[in-house]
Order: C-alpha cells, then structure tokens, then sequence
C-alpha cells in the first residue's frame, strides 16, 4: 500500500485594494533642471516614498490617520484616499542630484537634467 498526501488548495490572500488619486501637480522646465510641484494635503514627511526607475519618477504619499477609535464622521467631503503620481520623463536625469523638500502640504522636487541633454554655447574660433 502506498500513502499519498493530499494537498489542500487555498485561495492566495489578495492584499487589500487601496484608494488612489492623482495629486495636483505642475511641472516646470528650464535649460538645467526639471521642477515637480505635488500638492499632498494631510501628508507628512514620513508619509512620502519617491522613486526613480529607468525613466518614470513615482511619488506616493500616505496619509496619517490620527483619530480616536469612537470617532465616526457625520459628513465627509474630503477624500481619504492616499496619492499617487507617476511621471514619464522624456530626458535622462542626474539621480545622484535630486533634492526633494515638502512644506505645507506641497512637496518640491528638483530633478537636474543629465550633462549629455543640458544645451552647450559652442565657442567660435
């Protein structure tokens, strides 16, 4: 006789789906640098993950919520949802660079342009 052991087969735990929305955001360019405003109501500076990977910079700010347990909201207007940005970058930039800062709920990002794709004055001789 032989003994075969059964497998039991599970549904995978899914993670729980998580409310998103596109933060407000302006970008400005000049001949050395790209400038990224995100505007991150109700995010502070622990609650920011930004990543840069190949040409697509991502921003993704969590919320705190820091309210009691009996809190129950009568009206809410405001979303809950934490953010999430991502930007294609349509040049190479110099990671090592970067500078990222966040005051009053707006998050700066400087992201220098790469030397290869900054314009050259060329001299006349």
């Amino acid at each position: 006789m032989s003994t075969e052991l059964e497998t039991i087969q599970t549904p995978e735990n899914k993670p729980l789906a998580r409310d998103w929305q596109r933060p407000h955001y302006t970008v400005s360019e000049s001949a050395e640098v790209f400038h990224v405003k995100v505007s991150l109501p109700g995010v502070n500076r622990e609650g920011i993950d930004i990543s840069l990977e190949k040409d697509t910079l991502t921003v993704v700010g969590t919320r705190s919520q820091n309210v009691p347990d009996t809190w129950r909201p009568l009206r809410r207007e405001l979303s809950t949802a934490d953010y999430r940005l991502s930007l294609r970058l349509n040049v190479p930039v110099n990671e090592s660079e970067i500078k990222a800062q966040i005051e009053d709920g707006i998050l700066d990002l400087s992201l220098p342009k790469a030397d290869e794709v900054k314009p050259r004055k060329i001299q006349i001789a």
